[in-house]
């Protein structure tokens, strides 16, 4: 089964913030001995011609379209129309928070199945399910996390499934970038943000590289705007965060971290410690989320 996981454009220029989801999804097909393709269409922007002449040439059986956010939408419609054009038996599947308008997706474009949740478990269940040849929506409806439509047009969701906890997080393999040439965006030169807000720091760090990293998922509130899908805030324990910055400091020379978290800080015991190791480590650090 070939498989492609591609990202979508969603700010006028590509974005320096990793896409973390799209990496942990092949990385979860990796644990059941499925390999999986990965185009990133934000940071490289392909031209019509080159999308069109991808697709056509590799015909996956599926693919993992990754959109972040509202603004993805115009993009995912053309995406999944030209797949479905130029490659007819390709199965198309939508994450992320997108996907919080699932109906509207799966009624208005050519998405076959969207994704409620954090994906990691759930994309193995349904690639599993797809690989059958006679797979059907009863099986598929045995699946949560999942929204579809049936053969008569019905809609679905299966539920909500149960999240990965912290520590059974994966992180980022780093080396899906350096396979495809687009480490430096994610992997940078010393950020503008220290000089232009003046934090001093040694000289011999101004050749030292920035790095992103996600320590948390989930929230502690349930905001009735929010896309928010499962309940629950989930911490990595300190351990593991600091093996995978010292992988980072080790690898790629990183002594700058921009935390990504939505919610930062919400344990104060865990956030307590990674603070002390951050300092012990001799990283420069700032909280975005």
């Amino acid at each position: 089964m070939r498989i492609c996981i591609c990202t979508t454009p969603i700010r006028p220029v590509p974005t320096t913030f990793p896409p973390f989801d799209s990496m942990v999804i092949i990385q979860s097909l990796r644990k059941i001995g499925v390999t999986a393709d990965f185009y990133n269409i934000d940071y490289f922007r392909p031209k019509h011609e080159e999308v069109k002449s991808y697709f056509g040439e590799n015909r996956f059986d599926i693919v993992g379209i990754s959109a972040v956010v509202s603004t993805a939408y115009a993009y995912t419609k053309y995406l999944a129309s030209l797949i479905r054009a130029v490659s007819p038996h390709t199965i198309t599947i939508l994450g992320g928070n997108l996907a919080a308008s699932a109906e509207i997706l799966l009624r208005k474009t050519e998405v076959d199945f969207c994704v409620a949740g954090d994906g990691e478990l759930i994309i193995q269940d349904l690639v599993m399910a797809l690989q059958e040849q006679s797979w059907s929506y009863e099986e598929i409806q045995s699946i949560p996390g999942l929204c579809f439509l049936d053969d008569v047009g019905r809609f679905h969701f299966t539920g909500y499934g149960t999240p990965p906890t912290g520590d059974a997080i994966d992180w980022p393999d780093y080396s899906l970038f350096e396979a495809d040439g687009s480490l430096s965006q994610f992997i940078a030169d010393t950020p503008d943000f220290l000089v232009e807000y003046g934090v001093e720091f040694p000289e011999a760090m101004r050749e030292k590289r920035a790095a992103t990293v996600i320590t948390t998922k989930g929230c502690v509130s349930r905001c009735t705007f929010c896309h928010r899908w499962e309940k629950g805030y989930r911490m990595r324990p300190t351990d593991q965060i600091v093996t995978h910055l010292q992988y980072l400091k080790d690898r790629y020379d990183v002594a700058f971290l921009s935390i990504g978290d939505e919610n930062f800080g919400s344990n104060r015991k865990l956030t307590h410690e990674l603070v002390e190791a951050l300092g012990e480590m001799g990283f420069l650090w700032r909280a975005s989320g």
